[in-house]
């Protein structure tokens, strides 16, 4: 029995274009370096992920910080609230969200084979992470048993404790478990240090790390081609 655990964000869907997207929209502007900007906006959202995780203060509030942090460092144009308002497009863009097809069948795959177990992990507040479930489909594939927010267990990815519970509740040894996810520091460190085998979605082209995952992919393509060589048959 081999155990697959997806993360939810730029894992089963991509939201960085949208994160872009929505800035553009509000601002007026083209955003020259994309991948600047998601990295800028991605370090100031490892900040307050703790509060984020614990309620303390609201996912619309803390995103529109975020995105006026990024504006700031990168010299664009905003006024104030433009942040809270980029942030409210990007919820916009977010809501018509959707899994590729090509990721569609490999989870089809994945549910049918009888030595699968399929399960989610995800970092954020609860509600806005379940609503996500319920926007892409996802519990068609993944039981609700089997769907770990940590927004409702209370302690944040990378910490091994996450990794325990999953091994538990799948039934499963570490060795048995596969960690796919897009973030290195959270996904794919917490899933190493627990003995799991991983595949890091290298989205934005960072350098490859002294501890290497078992997979790097570098996009979609890249996604689908490993995920496909764990299927059984």
């Amino acid at each position: 029995m081999t155990g697959i655990v997806f993360d939810i964000d730029d894992t089963l869907y991509v939201r960085q274009d949208m994160i872009v997207a929505a800035a553009e929209e509000v601002l007026g502007v083209k955003v020259s370096d994309p991948q600047e900007f998601i990295s800028i906006y991605y370090a100031k959202s490892d900040i307050n992920m703790d509060a984020l995780e614990a309620g303390k203060i609201k996912t619309r509030d803390i995103n529109g910080w975020r995105y006026e942090e990024t504006f700031r460092i990168l010299g664009l144009p905003y006024a104030p609230g433009d942040g809270v308002l980029t942030a409210d497009k990007y919820l916009e863009l977010q809501s018509h969200m959707e899994l590729s097809q090509d990721l569609k069948e490999i989870l089809d795959a994945f549910a049918e084979a009888p030595n699968i177990k399929l399960a989610l992990f995800t970092s954020g507040k609860s509600s806005h992470q379940w609503n996500k479930v319920d926007m892409l489909g996802l519990l068609k594939w993944f039981d609700r048993d089997n769907i770990f927010v940590t927004g409702d267990i209370g302690i944040s990815k990378p910490d091994v404790r996450l990794c325990r519970l999953i091994e538990d509740r799948l039934g499963l040894a570490p060795s048995d478990i596969w960690m796919i996810g897009d973030s290195y520091k959270h996904d794919i460190t917490g899933a190493i240090d627990s003995g799991w085998h991983t595949i890091w979605i290298n989205r934005r082209g960072l350098p490859s790390p002294d501890i290497r995952p078992d997979i790097e992919v570098a996009a979609d393509e890249g996604l689908i081609a490993a995920l496909a060589g764990l299927l059984p048959f």
